[in-house]
């Protein structure tokens, strides 16, 4: 269980001068090679994070042979292979390894990298599984000679693999985007609530935002099995749901939130977004939502609670990931909701569609927007609210 072999070309721009490159990768993978036309020598050493090593993390440093200038190309080759248990997987959220359903964001630790590249890439992968096994992930995904092959275009922070030997799959129709719900066992009338739900959900989006969500197609995956962190997470055409989910008005709020994701993660900025333009915005999006379809109390209940949270919560201008929650998922959609009652329903919508179709990614951004879609005292005010 857990056994890993990997090959991987990297090719990449520099964006300054370079004499070495520091990489991470998983403590329990060995290097077999690592090469490339500007590749000296390596070593590796602990990852000191926040004064401590942490566990199960090192950090390849690798020296160059000659220095690589601005806007050059990198191309590095790596060979490594190790065995993953669910202990040596760090709590960092959707991860976790089981003979029957193993799930990895493929991200630093499992794939190598490097600030540099911003932790976004596009990839053209080859898997290569026992018999009967199944995987699903983003991009276009096909198989040969019982090998997957996953391929995408589209820059993102990592590549979330979900593998199984059980795997049923159930595709819906109805809406505009057509989707299938992977899962392990899960009955039918979860299956249907969420592919259903999904569906007026994703046709809601599609009128309210700027543009669409670049997904003509979307994958719902049910974990069966816990994660290391019970999360649910999005990517560009994929939305992955946390364990033992059950069909009721939480889940659709979940739902909500992570299919916000598919126009409010790669839709703005990715190498500067700050986290208010992303979960703060998908979170009050999924208030909506429940507020539409099961009516104001629900809508109330979450504000309430929200509001205590966000009393105690520091300015956005001083986060820090420690403040995430109080800030992005509490204080964020309550400046939010207290925007949209100060200047109307239809020029936040404008506000938002504005958002979007700049590709904003920044706090100071964002209030510039907000100054040209409304005026400047607005402006003035929900800055010193952050």
């Amino acid at each position: 269980m857990g056994q890993f072999e990997a090959a991987i070309d990297m090719q990449f721009m520099a964006e300054r001068s370079h004499d070495t490159l520091s990489f991470l990768l998983h403590d329990a993978f060995k290097l077999e090679e690592l090469t490339g036309p500007a590749v000296g020598n390596y070593s590796t050493s602990p990852w000191h994070f926040g004064g401590e090593d942490t566990v199960h993390t090192k950090v390849v440093s690798i020296s160059l042979s000659n220095t690589v200038g601005p806007s050059e190309q990198v191309s590095i080759s790596w060979k490594y292979a190790g065995r993953l248990s669910n202990e040596q997987i760090p709590n960092i959220g959707g991860a976790v390894v089981t003979p029957h359903w193993t799930e990895l964001p493929l991200e630093a630790m499992w794939i190598p990298v490097h600030a540099s590249i911003k932790n976004r890439f596009t990839f053209d992968a080859k898997i290569d599984l026992p018999k009967n096994y199944e995987v699903v992930s983003t991009g276009v995904i096909w198989e040969t000679d019982s090998v997957w092959h996953i391929q995408s275009p589209v820059p993102g922070p990592d590549v979330p693999l979900i593998i199984s030997d059980q795997m049923q799959k159930q595709s819906y129709t109805n809406g505009e985007v057509p989707l299938t719900v992977y899962h392990g066992g899960a009955p039918d009338s979860l299956t249907s609530f969420v592919a259903e739900r999904t569906g007026e959900i994703l046709d809601r989006y599609a009128q309210r935002f700027q543009d669409g969500s670049d997904t003509d197609e979307l994958r719902i995956t049910l974990a069966p099995v816990e994660r290391a962190t019970p999360s649910s997470y999005a990517r560009t055409g994929l939305i992955a749901l946390r364990h033992d989910t059950k069909p009721n008005t939480s889940l659709f709020g979940l739902i909500a939130h992570e299919a916000a994701h598919l126009w409010w993660t790669d839709s703005v900025n990715p190498m500067s977004r700050h986290n208010f333009l992303n979960e703060s915005f998908a979170e009050y999006e999924s208030w909506l939502a429940l507020q539409e379809v099961y009516g104001d109390s629900l809508f109330q209940e979450k504000l309430i609670e929200a509001r205590k949270t966000a009393q105690k919560a520091p300015s956005f201008y001083d986060w820090k990931p420690r403040f995430d929650m109080a800030l992005s998922y509490n204080k964020g959609p309550v400046l939010l909701h207290e925007l949209r009652q100060r200047i109307g329903k239809s020029d936040y919508q404008l506000f938002v569609r504005s958002l979007q179709q700049n590709d904003t990614g920044t706090l100071g951004e964002m209030i510039g927007t907000l100054k040209e879609v409304t005026n400047s005292d607005t402006a003035t005010w929900f800055r010193k609210k952050l």
